[in-house]
C-alpha cells in the first residue's frame, strides 16, 4: 500500500474513532446530568486522575485539549451543577477549582462502564500492544495539537 493512502486511512480511522467515543461521551454526559457534554466529563477526569481533584484552571487546558475559553464554560456549567467548587480570589485563573464529593462520585459513575467497555473492546490485545496503542495515542494527540493549523484543532 503506498504511504499517502495508508496515511489518509489513518486519518479516517482516527477521526471516526474520535468521533464515536465523543458521541458516547456527550451521550453518557447527557444522561447523568443535563446540560453537560463530553469536554465538562473530560475535565472533571482530569481533575480526578491528574490533578488530585484540584487545580488551577490554566493547568487543564493541555490535558482537556481545548483553550482558556473552553475550560472556562466547562467551568462554570460545572459550578452550576454542583459538581466541582471554585476557592475564593480576585482572579477566576489564579483561583483552584476542586471537585465536589458530587463531581468525584459522577466520574467513578462515568469511569467505570467505560472502563468495562475499553476492557472488553481491548481484550484481544497482549500488554505489549496496549503499551504501543498508549504510545501511539498519545503521540498522535500530540501531533494533532503542535503541528496542525489551529482551524483544525478541537475548541
Amino acid at each position: 500500500m503506498d504511504h499517502q493512502l495508508r496515511d489518509r486511512r489513518i486519518i479516517v480511522a482516527c477521526l471516526v474513532w474520535g468521533a464515536q467515543l465523543e458521541r458516547s461521551a456527550n451521550r453518557t454526559a447527557r444522561q447523568l446530568t443535563p446540560g453537560l457534554n463530553a469536554r465538562d466529563i473530560l475535565l472533571m477526569a482530569a481533575l480526578v486522575f491528574d490533578r488530585n481533584g484540584t487545580a488551577l484552571p490554566g493547568d487543564l487546558i493541555g490535558p482537556v485539549h481545548t483553550t482558556a475559553a473552553g475550560v472556562s464554560g466547562s467551568l462554570r456549567r460545572l459550578e452550576e451543577a454542583g459538581l466541582v467548587d471554585r476557592n475564593v480570589g480576585d482572579d477566576a485563573r489564579t483561583r483552584p477549582v476542586t471537585l465536589t464529593d458530587a463531581g468525584r462520585e459522577l466520574v467513578a459513575d462515568i469511569v467505570e462502564p467505560w472502563q468495562t467497555w475499553f476492557d472488553q473492546s481491548l481484550q484481544h490485545l497482549d500488554d505489549d500492544e496496549r503499551s504501543d496503542l498508549y504510545r501511539l495515542l498519545v503521540k498522535g494527540s500530540q501531533l494533532w495539537n503542535n503541528l496542525w493549523p489551529e482551524e483544525y484543532r478541537p475548541a
